[in-house]
Parts: C-alpha cells; structure tokens; sequence
C-alpha cells in the first residue's frame, strides 16, 4: 500500500531519493491511463459481482450453507465496497491530481478505509488457506457446535476484525500530527509511520508475514493434497473433491499473490539491501496493482463456484433452446408465407 512505500521512504536519507525525482514525474504522468483503466475495469466488476448476489439471494441455502464458501462471500463483500467506495475516491484524485475534500478528517478516513478493506482481504484469505487444511483432513470437527464457532467462525471474524481496529488505533486515537500532502494519493503517509517500531510492524504483520504465509500453506496443502491421493484407503469421490477444494483455493489466493508479491518482494529488498531498489515503480505502478485484486475477483468467485457455475450452464443452455425454438418458428412461418 503507497503509505508504508512512503514509511520505507521516510526511513532513509532524502538525498538516496534526489535521483528519482525525475522517474516519478515520469511515471506519475499516467493517471489518466490509470483512470481510464480502473473505471473500465470497475464497471465491468460490478456488474459481475450484482450477478453474483442476485444468484445467491434467489438460493441463499444452496450457496451459503457449504461452510468452504463462507470465506469466499467475505471477499466479495469487502471487494464490492471498496469497488463501489473507496476505488471512486481514488479515481476522484487521479481525474483532479488533488484529494478532495482537502482536509484533516477526509484524510484520516480515507487511509483508514483502504487499509482496513485492502487488510481484511488479504487476512481472511491468509486464514482460509490454513482453514482449508481443516476441511479436507480434519472435517469431521465442525460437526460439533462449539469446534465450529471456535475454527470456523472466530477466526474469520478476527481476520474481519483485526486490520480495522489496528488501523482505527494508530490512524485516529496514536498521538501524532499528521502533515498532509493533498496532492500525493491518500495525502501521504499517516503519521503513525514516524515511529519506526510501528511502521516495521504494519509492514511486516500486515503485508510480509501473510502474503508470505500464503504462498508457504498452499504449497504445503499440495503436497498433503497429493501425499494422501495416493492412500488406498480414500475414495475416488473423495479424491475429487479434495482436489477440486484445493483447486478452488489455490486459484483465488492466485489473484491475491499475483498483485501482493511484487510490493512485498520489493519491499523486503528495499528494506535490507537497496533502500531506492524499484521504489518509484513501486509507488506508481506496484500499489495500484492492488485494486485489481478487487477488481478481478468477482469473475475469479464466479468460475470457483461449482453451484454458480451450473446456474451458469443452466441459464446458458435455456437461452440457447429459446433461440432454437424462435429461429424455428421465423423459419416456419417464412416458409408458410
């Protein structure tokens, strides 16, 4: 996220970044590509994902009862207000080049807000890969109440829970003042990321420890995966439905690792080794990568979903039959005529 870029600014000399000052007004000269390409972008994924809450309200049970999607619903959730919200506030500043309002409060809030959504994404994805462990070897458990509430929905609350009430702490309550800069997107960094120690921690417990943690549980659910496939003692039918759990998992955390890798990759060389390594390609291009994870995940749900899926199919194949039956009767009566 551009503010813990900026954080990673702060925390070396000025004079490392003197050299850069050219690339960045380079590249900051395409925001209006940028602009173009998030509200094409945007439109299309709302459209996508109201598709996808008018099937599940038409068939609540069929679509929410299998408790593997639960995590699923919380992303499109949290992805469909920061598509239709905060996505509009960015686009505001890339079409003006200036936050507006222009004050203490709007800033505030609108750091809150992409950190809080951009964080319970990216936690709640981070513990469906570990949950996803659980509904494949250990499943048995969530059929007792008490084992359900406490690894099922405690912690996919805490994951919802978490990234908002860190946030709401250091960004309004954190005795600090903030110097605005309304022209830079989220008029800058907040000023929590003066202090060394929390900046290094919002970098690393929010942004490293679960983008990496992401990439090493699926790698490891894999193997499990393919280690007990070739066990005697499962069935085919079970087979198949681990490896079609897995696949479902492993191609949302997919989206999730393709747009958070490059920052946290980038970030980790610049923190131990080239503090100017990449850092205005990062701050221009890298961080709004980020909006496409909420951009693109709708149409990802869409093709994860089995049961979307066959309404798909089902609505498809209705459409096609009416054709047939209309191109039929035209026909029908051409030739009659």
């Amino acid at each position: 996220m551009s503010t813990r870029i900026i954080w990673l600014r702060n925390i070396n000399d000025s004079e490392l970044l003197n050299n850069n000052t050219n690339t960045t007004t380079t590249i900051s000269d395409y925001r209006y590509i940028k602009l173009i390409i998030l509200l094409s972008c945007q439109i299309i994924s709302i459209l996508c994902s109201l598709f996808i809450f008018v099937n599940i309200i038409h068939q609540p049970l069929k679509f929410i009862k299998p408790i593997g999607n639960h995590f699923i619903f919380v992303l499109l959730i949290t992805s469909f207000i920061q598509v239709t919200t905060e996505l509009s506030m960015v686009e505001s500043y890339l079409r003006t080049g200036i936050v507006q309002p222009s004050n203490n409060s709007y800033c505030l809030f609108f750091n809150w807000y992409e950190f809080s959504l951009n964080g319970i994404s990216l936690f709640v994805m981070f513990w469906a890969t570990i949950e996803r462990h659980i509904l494949i070897f250990t499943r048995s458990i969530y059929q007792i109440r008490w084992k359900c509430i406490v690894f099922h929905y405690l912690p996919l609350s805490i994951a919802t829970l978490y990234t908002p009430t860190f946030y709401g702490y250091v960004i309004f309550i954190y005795n600090c003042t903030n110097n605005w800069d309304y022209y830079e997107l989220l008029c800058t960094s907040p000023c929590f990321y003066q202090n060394k120690v929390l900046g290094s921690i919002d970098w690393l417990v929010n942004i490293i420890i679960p983008a990496f943690s992401i990439v090493l549980v699926n790698l490891i659910l894999i193997i499990r995966v393919t280690c007990r496939s070739t066990s005697v003692r499962i069935t085919i039918q079970r087979k198949k439905k681990n490896q079609k759990m897995t696949v479902q998992l492993l191609v949302i955390s997919s989206l999730f690792l393709i747009f958070w890798l490059p920052i946290a990759i980038t970030g980790l060389i610049q923190q131990y080794f080239s503090p100017t390594f990449l850092i205005d390609i990062q701050f221009n291009i890298f961080f709004y990568l980020i909006y496409f994870i909420q951009l693109f995940l709708p149409f990802v749900c869409l093709i994860s979903l089995p049961e979307l899926k066959k309404v798909i199919h089902v609505k498809l194949h209705k459409w096609r039959r009416r054709n047939l039956i209309i191109d039929g009767a035209s026909l029908q009566m051409a030739t009659i005529g």
